[in-house]
């Protein structure tokens, strides 16, 4: 299935374009910038201020590094999104998130599967993303667990996966090439 945007080429772009694609380029360490980017970039100002927000996230949270890739991959694993769960369940592994968790969020099992702190984070996403309110008592736990900024970061790592995962559905966009979802 073919994406419903094209993919933006680097050289196709104007000057203001370029330097947004090397900043994405950069921002995440990376030789080419990836197939849901180059989608984006079909509106560069957008897409530079988005993965801006992105790269923040991701390499200066105040969340401990498990659990912001355990919240990815939560995100992920409710929008079913291949791309994102592809990348980042490697990436919670290598942050310390146990097979185990990672195997009960990919299949869906029990939260009480995930450690406290683990099923502290499930809780706010799945409140989040499934109906929409986080209950004041999940906030509190959280908001103990990784203070202000945390609970703020948190909030923000979710809204920014959600618009990910969001334009993958509306686009239809694939995944890198050689990329095979683990879904």
């Amino acid at each position: 299935m073919a994406a419903r945007v094209p993919y933006v080429e680097r050289e196709k772009m104007d000057a203001e374009g370029k330097e947004i694609y090397d900043r994405i380029r950069r921002d995440r360490n990376v030789p080419e910038v990836g197939l849901q980017f180059r989608a984006l970039l079909n509106n560069p100002r957008a897409a530079g201020h988005l993965t801006s927000m992105g790269a923040e996230l991701r390499f200066h949270s105040a969340i401990p590094e498990n659990l912001k890739e355990l919240a990815i991959i939560l995100v992920a694993r409710e929008f079913n999104s291949a791309i994102e769960w592809t990348g980042h369940a490697v990436l919670a592994a290598k942050a310390g998130v146990s097979a185990k968790s990672i195997e009960a969020v990919r299949t869906g099992k029990p939260i009480s599967e995930l450690t406290p702190d683990e099923q502290k984070i499930a809780r706010f996403v799945h409140e989040l993303v499934r109906r929409k309110n986080v209950p004041d008592d999940v906030f509190a736990a959280v908001q103990a667990l990784l203070g202000t900024r945390g609970v703020v970061d948190l909030t923000l790592t979710c809204s920014y996966y959600i618009a990910l995962t969001l334009a993958q559905i509306a686009l239809k966009l694939e995944m890198d090439a050689g990329k095979v979802s683990t879904l």
